[in-house]
């Protein structure tokens, strides 16, 4: 049994990649997202980027501990970030299992992903986590 599975980002939508990688992740195996800048969020793009821009401007002043966790603005970091957001805070196991997934940007360790066919239509209006990251203010 491999115990890594690679999985491209290349124009998949985020929420479904996510999925796949915390089942993958719950099963034991290593999970490794490449091309991470290519991963797609359906929806306007002037409404996902002022949804995630809002996001950076939560400030409490009187406790910055308290403050929200901010996005990153990095594109790999920004992927494993919702990723862990979709899991629960208070299980032990899913501790774990943020720990199996990595994200890349592009393919720094020249990994093999299976080819799978993206079923998904790119009709919809959508924007690349690179983009958004650059709207939002990379560095």
């Amino acid at each position: 049994m491999d115990k890594v599975k690679v999985i491209n980002g290349k124009n998949r939508v985020l929420g479904r990649l996510a999925c796949e990688a915390i089942n993958e992740a719950k099963k034991g195996k290593q999970v490794k997202i490449i091309n991470a800048e290519d991963i797609i969020i359906t929806g306007r793009r002037k409404n996902t980027v002022k949804r995630y821009q809002d996001k950076f401007n939560l400030r409490n002043i009187g406790n910055p501990k308290k403050s929200p966790k901010i996005v990153s603005r990095r594109p790999d970091l920004f992927v494993k970030g919702r990723i862990r957001r979709m899991l629960a805070k208070e299980k032990s196991m899913n501790k774990k299992i943020k720990k199996r997934i990595k994200a890349y940007i592009g393919n720094p360790e020249n990994l093999k992903a299976e080819t799978k066919q993206n079923k998904e239509k790119l009709s919809k209006p959508h924007i690349t986590i690179e983009k958004l990251c650059q709207e939002i203010g990379k560095k």
